[in-house]
């Protein structure tokens, strides 16, 4: 694939706004899940796991305090 230059900004390019949408995807970006990256999910009412099983069954899994695994069935 050939690379080309950049274009200079038309008569329409907005600063501000080019600022804004950068920073939006950067945000984004920071709550997605990158490959490699450890995941921690603290307890209590706010956070779930769920896995979704080959045929589509979801389970939520949690934890005891000490560290056995439990799966419920979720809709």
């Amino acid at each position: 694939m050939a690379r080309r230059a950049l274009t200079k900004p038309g008569e329409n390019y907005d600063a501000s706004y080019q600022s804004y949408l950068v920073t939006e995807i950067e945000y984004r970006d920071g709550l997605s899940f990158k490959k490699g990256e450890r995941i921690e999910a603290n307890g209590g009412d706010q956070t779930e796991v769920v896995l979704v099983s080959p045929n589509g069954t979801k389970y939520r899994i949690t934890v005891d305090n000490s560290g056995n695994l439990s799966t419920t069935q979720v809709a």
